[in-house]
């Protein structure tokens, strides 16, 4: 039997150090980016994190060198840095000073995670906190809808943001944290990866936490959004792939529990709001596939999700608009507003389209490659290690990056760079394990030679 447990950090006795990412880790994930102060610049948790640790390896020079050393140990770090080049010459060519440092404080905040889970807090308590954050706000959820309003927009607004309660159809969308319920359902994707880690057995198991699992997937129901509920019945059968033998007969046995299960529950309350609002999103993405209107028995505005639907549709063809500059992209300030054949074009809902408009082609392809990059170390960890972070940290990156496809970012990359840096964090305290044994056998040598 295998376990991902590991020694604890080396760094974990500096006590300023281990509470700054502590704050930075769990705020990372808790707290929603419209809460802050607004000093001319918006300094979010997660920002006021990465200025003290600037602020402390100034202080400490040693910190310094060694998380430099650490992050080039990643091979993800070239292609951040093209990226981060591409947003500079942006920043310039368009003055726009933010069309830099919004890119430059992600990718610092990616770096300072990295480091953190594999020298300061340790990766096993990395998974043990995400999971209680995944907890915490799955129950906020159902609070969340039960009020029909979202606390957090109510009483922690504190930025110049613009976040609004959205609803759809009549029913109101639970949003959590993040500044649309779209975001949430993105955060909630990697929460079930993350709630599938055995790490007693380190091993992939979808119902480890069954009652976690219900929670989550019902907050997926109460987002309202179409592609993440679609997005989380592939993950779920991704999950169930990556599963060994014995979990997979327990977690098909449990698959057709939960059937019997919902089964009763929509039968008792078929008639409530909750029940009509889960076959209305489950009709939806019937709809969507089949291309039926079985929704509209629930009370579903068809013509809104059709109209939806057929406005992302155009969203690629502005790749072939020729007053956007393919080399040099209009940074983050301009907004762009477009018709294409009669279809208005006022927002994004395409990360990569976004990409192109912001940084150009230049932009979307170091981009990609940093994809890439990540894609093809996990897989390699996969190979290397056959570890359940490493298996779980590729099918949620995976999930998230393919859900982006039909939405923008809208400020969840921070989540997924925590799934990122929870792989990292691992990997390289496997290395350095590895690395500490080599030398251990090496002087046992030595010494057996100088007898």
């Amino acid at each position: 039997m295998r376990s991902i447990q590991a020694k604890e950090p080396e760094l974990k006795n500096l006590k300023l150090l281990y509470g700054l990412f502590v704050f930075m880790f769990i705020t990372d994930i808790l707290m929603p980016q419209y809460f802050g102060v607004h000093l001319g610049y918006d300094i979010t948790c997660t920002r006021l994190s990465n200025m003290l640790f600037i602020v402390y390896m100034i202080l400490n020079p040693k910190i310094m060198n060694h998380f430099g050393l650490t992050i080039m140990r990643c091979p993800i770090t070239y292609p951040m840095i093209l990226y981060l080049m591409v947003a500079g010459y942006t920043m310039v060519l368009r003055v726009d000073v933010n069309a830099f440092f919004l890119v430059f404080f992600e990718m610092f905040s990616l770096w300072m995670l990295v480091y953190g889970i594999r020298f300061v807090i340790g990766y096993q308590r990395a998974v043990r906190w995400t999971v209680i954050c995944a907890y915490i706000l799955s129950v906020y959820g159902l609070v969340e809808f039960v009020l029909g309003f979202s606390p957090m927009v109510r009483f922690l607004s504190t930025l110049p943001a613009r976040v609004f309660e959205t609803y759809r159809s009549g029913r109101y969308r639970i949003m959590g944290p993040s500044g649309h319920s779209l975001g949430y359902g993105l955060l909630l994707l990697l929460f079930i990866a993350v709630a599938s880690i055995d790490e007693k057995r380190d091993e992939v198991y979808l119902f480890k936490r069954p009652i976690l699992l219900m929670l989550l997937a019902l907050n997926v129901f109460l987002t309202g959004s179409r592609s993440t509920l679609g997005i989380m019945a592939v993950e779920c059968v991704l999950i169930m792939a990556f599963t060994k033998r014995n979990n997979l007969k327990k977690s098909i046995m449990m698959i057709c529990v939960c059937i019997v299960g919902v089964t009763l529950f929509m039968l008792l309350f078929y008639r409530t709001t909750i029940g009509q609002y889960v076959m209305m999103q489950v009709a939806s993405v019937v709809d969507e596939i089949l291309e039926t209107d079985f929704s509209l028995a629930y009370g579903a505005d068809v013509e809104t999700l059709q109209l939806s639907e057929e406005y992302r549709e155009y969203l690629p063809r502005i790749f072939t608009l020729d007053w956007l500059n393919p080399l040099v992209g209009r940074g983050v300030k301009h907004t762009i507003s477009v018709e294409i054949d009669g279809i208005y074009i006022h927002s994004i809902d395409n990360y990569y389209v976004s990409q192109y408009i912001k940084y150009a082609y230049p932009g979307l392809v170091t981009y990609v490659i940093f994809m890439i990059a990540t894609f093809a170390a996990m897989i390699h960890g996969i190979w290397k290690y056959r570890s359940a972070v490493c298996k779980l940290a590729f099918i949620a990156t995976a999930c998230y990056f393919y859900n982006l496809w039909w939405l923008d970012a809208l400020q969840t990359l921070k989540y997924e760079y925590i799934i990122i840096a929870l792989f990292y964090g691992f990997v390289l305290a496997k290395e350095d394990e590895k690395k500490k044994l080599y030398k251990e056998r090496m002087k046992s040598l030595e010494g057996k030679d100088n007898v």
